[in-house]
């Protein structure tokens, strides 16, 4: 069925509108188990009182308000790293630094952040680093990509060992299939905590449905744009063929 342009008109006015899909449940590989729906109320809770009032004055006027919850979800990640305190935050995807920075806000003593990117903070315009957040050795980055399989095998021993995974890459439905399946190689000390960003976006769409791991969406409580809460437990492939195969014939 081919569509019109008008018939994705949205039927209301926004800041900012997207299309996406909604598609039934019961049918979608990687059901949430009590764990990850327990933790995911447990954050939801932190996240309505977390604080990074200092990250907004940091980031001044954007058009938009950062500190907006649900919504946005800055609130979201600060919660739950305050809640998880974590030993090891791994970040794919820096740009600004505003996810990050939210990231180490609650980050308990002894904690770390490493973002990736393929880009360094230096060169990004509107960057809200300052070089005194790389003292000390709490948060660095590293230029790479994770979708590469040498560059991965480089920092597997990182990423075995972290407690929560924010993925926000580049959603160009190559990076995020080649990092799960790359994450499903590793035997982690404990199973990680992921979140991946914009969940809800046409490029992402594919990738989340078929996520065949105990998994939630909690874009009400996150990001307007999709935030999906995953708990990378062994035992199960990340991508699930039957759900690649109908997907293919609507092609998505």
């Amino acid at each position: 069925m081919i569509l019109t342009r008008l018939a994705w008109r949205a039927p209301f006015a926004a800041r900012h509108i997207k299309r996406t899909f909604a598609a039934s449940r019961d049918d979608e590989p990687g059901q949430p188990d009590r764990c990850v729906i327990e933790f995911a109320l447990d954050v939801a809770r932190a996240a309505l009182d977390a604080d990074i009032s200092e990250i907004r004055l940091r980031a001044g006027a954007l058009g938009w308000d950062i500190e907006l919850w649900p919504g946005e979800h800055y609130r979201l990640l600060a919660a739950i790293v305050q809640r998880l305190q974590p030993r090891t935050v791994v970040e794919i995807g820096t740009l600004t630094g505003l996810s990050t920075l939210s990231l180490c806000r609650y980050l308990p003593e002894g904690g770390t952040v490493t973002t990736f990117d393929i880009v360094p903070w230096t060169r990004v315009p509107g960057t809200l680093f300052r070089s005194e957040d790389f003292d000390g050795g709490r948060l660095r980055q590293v230029i790479g990509d994770l979708a590469d399989p040498v560059v991965f095998q480089e920092h597997a021993a990182l990423l075995a060992s972290a407690d929560f995974i924010f993925v926000d890459g580049p959603k160009d439905r190559r990076f995020e299939p080649a990092f799960a399946a790359h994450l499903d190689t590793l035997t982690f000390t404990r199973p990680p905590w992921v979140l991946f960003d914009d969940i809800r976006e046409l490029n992402m769409l594919r990738f989340w449905r078929e996520l065949a791991k105990p998994k939630l969406d909690l874009t009400s409580f996150g990001h307007w744009t999709g935030t999906g809460l995953v708990r990378w437990t062994a035992g199960s492939p990340a991508r699930n063929g039957t759900s690649r195969r109908a997907a293919d014939a609507v092609g998505q």
